[in-house]
């Protein structure tokens, strides 16, 4: 049995708290006190989690809770499964209570070790293993607290850690805690850049900006609204993610290749990959009914935009990926250059390629 916290208590940190609790660990579910009424929920519901579909299973929680440090002490794990824009907010409230010795997976981690290892260097704070997955091991959705619909169960997620040296200690912790299998990537850079929801998401939302606002969200978004036309553009930004992480000496996926491998589908295009996808297609109308859904808000500065500062690190044109920051800042009247993870929030600002080489083998 292994002493887990999770931080978060949205579709994917409900999903893995009940997997790894009714698999016999120890797991704490700890919530931001700005979303209190999740926590109160699942106290009222006595800390059981139940998962239908494609896991069945029932975890009943050792806590969920909002108290930060409670959550943080005696874990010998902690993931954090969250969306991004909650990174910042969770991890200054935690940083004061990690005890060294700790290890900390960012799932995803979208670059944010970056940003807490800046933070925790800032503060003089603990010595802590910190690693990042390129995406969340469950296609899952929330039908209400306590209760969650999963579709969809990745193979294996992709982890990187920071500095990259560390990855044997961390997966020496994972084994036989982790619930789905782990691919080793060489560093938390490569986890940044493997997170293929920069491919997915964002020109999806972009060139769909019309049906979502008169549609409100009545049609399928992987399969409707990724037509050959806008999968042609997402290739397009899937070379420039390629290009940047080769300059970096990473090779990835495409997102093609990532999506055939991990939900072991078929198709010789990201097209087809798509339109003919059980996992993606069978659930109705599931397209965002607002643009400011997180495919945008989060997805653009937290991934697009750090995509962006490391082509320019690295000397590689991105320019169908700069379009779309533009593109998105316009529609939701919004500055996700400085929104987001800006080099100078990630630490790298002022780096040139050589300098982030070093920082991150």
């Amino acid at each position: 049995m292994t002493r887990i916290t999770i931080l978060g208590a949205g579709n994917g940190a409900q999903t893995m708290a009940a997997d790894l609790a009714s698999k016999g660990h120890a797991v704490t579910l700890y919530e931001h006190p700005a979303f209190a009424d999740k926590i109160r929920d699942l106290n009222a519901k006595g800390n059981r989690i139940v998962l239908t579909n494609a896991l069945s299973a029932e975890g009943q929680l050792h806590a969920a809770t909002m108290d930060i440090a409670s959550a943080v002490h005696g874990a010998e794990i902690l993931f954090f499964v969250a969306p991004t824009f909650a990174q910042t907010p969770v991890f200054e409230l935690a940083a004061p209570h990690f005890e060294d010795g700790q290890m900390l997976v960012i799932i995803p981690g979208n670059f944010g070790s970056f940003a807490l290892r800046k933070s925790l260097a800032a503060r003089g704070g603990a010595r802590i293993l910190l690693a990042e997955a390129d995406t969340l091991p469950y296609a899952c959705r929330l039908i209400e607290n306590g209760r969650v619909n999963v579709w969809g169960v990745k193979t294996h997620v992709r982890i990187g850690t920071l500095p990259g040296g560390d990855f044997d200690a961390v997966k020496a912790r994972l084994d036989g805690v982790f619930p789905v299998g782990i691919e080793r990537l060489p560093n938390a850079l490569a986890a940044g850049l493997g997170n293929a929801n920069m491919v997915v998401h964002c020109a999806t939302m972009i060139l769909n900006t019309g049906r979502i606002e008169s549609e409100k969200g009545n049609f399928r978004f992987y399969t409707d609204g990724m037509t050959p036309a806008v999968c042609r553009v997402q290739e397009a930004v899937d070379a420039e993610r390629l290009a940047v992480a080769a300059a970096f000496g990473i090779r990835l996926e495409s997102t093609c290749e990532l999506l055939r491998t991990m939900y072991a589908l078929e198709g010789e295009t990201l097209h087809e990959v798509l339109a003919g996808s059980p996992v993606y297609g069978s659930h109705g109308a599931d397209a965002p009914k607002e643009t400011g859904h997180r495919y945008l808000s989060e997805d653009v500065p937290y991934l697009l935009v750090p995509l962006s500062t490391l082509g320019r690190i690295a000397r590689v044109p991105t320019p169908v990926t700069d379009s779309l920051i533009l593109l998105a800042g316009l529609i939701n009247a919004t500055d996700y250059r400085n929104a987001g993870w800006s080099g100078n929030a990630l630490g790298i600002e002022t780096m040139a390629k050589d300098q982030l080489l070093r920082f991150i083998a």
